[in-house]
């Protein structure tokens, strides 16, 4: 990819971006025009509707994370464990997240919680991170494992619920996620 077309990418998911922070519909023949190109060279460059979401909604969880993971509260674990509380109480207050996830459910769940999502992938990578901070002994596997099933317990306990127009589970997801980290802690 040259990187004029990395830029127009770039603005592509931008674009996105502002639409959905309007909790507007993310429309690709809308974003097209915008940039003043067809909707073929915008699909060449972002790929399909899904993955243009996906891609904007990986930048904004990556930033999200690394602030909350910035500011929590306690050390080794109990940071790990903040830090989720923070980014889970964030994302479940964000009112465009909501609005996508309960407006287009299928949509969200897919580019949020299917294995191998952007998102998913993103919160994990972050994760994954925070924990080789908290726990640097913990193997390179190990910690890639935990950082999958927290994602995934975070995600099913959060954003499931809300696709159905239910509360988070947050303190639920918490004490989850503890008890998986106290016990590759023990091991």
């Amino acid at each position: 990819m040259g990187v004029s077309e990395k830029v127009a990418r770039e603005d592509a998911i931008r674009l996105a971006r502002r639409h959905y922070l309007a909790r507007e519909r993310i429309d690709m023949q809308s974003i097209a025009s915008e940039l003043g190109i067809g909707r073929t060279t915008l699909y060449r460059w972002v790929g399909d509707r899904d993955n243009l979401i996906s891609e904007m909604l990986s930048g904004m969880v990556v930033e999200v994370i690394r602030e909350t993971a910035q500011d929590a509260k306690g050390r080794d674990i109990d940071r790990v464990i903040d830090g989720m509380r923070r980014f889970m109480e964030t994302s479940a207050r964000f009112e465009p997240l909501r609005h996508l996830v309960q407006t287009e459910p299928e949509l969200g769940l897919r580019v949020m919680l299917a294995p191998g999502s952007g998102v998913s992938r993103a919160i994990r990578a972050e994760l994954r991170s925070v924990i080789e901070e908290a726990r640097p002994g913990w193997s390179e596997e190990k910690v890639e494992e935990i950082s999958d099933v927290l994602t995934q317990v975070g995600m099913a306990y959060e954003w499931g619920n809300i696709a159905v127009r239910s509360e988070p589970e947050i303190e639920r997801a918490l004490r989850a996620m503890e008890l998986v980290l106290r016990s590759a802690d023990a091991a």
